[in-house]
């Protein structure tokens, strides 16, 4: 905890939603999602399937 709080280099930013994203000096960006808040959606999903479905899924779902 020490190391990453008072190292340099470490940087921290919170968007007022809550959302954390830590840098770590090597440049590794990690983020943290308040629980219940989904993550964003992809920026690419590319076409959809031959039905029209989003993505082509020929298993039944696990519920």
């Amino acid at each position: 905890h020490r190391l990453k709080t008072f190292a340099r280099g470490w940087r921290f930013h919170m968007s007022p939603d809550g959302v954390l994203t830590v840098t770590t000096p090597s440049g590794i960006t990690r983020t943290t999602r308040p629980p219940g808040l989904r993550p964003p959606p992809p920026d690419d999903t590319g076409p959809p399937g031959p039905d029209g479905a989003d993505t082509p899924d020929d298993d039944p779902p696990p519920f």
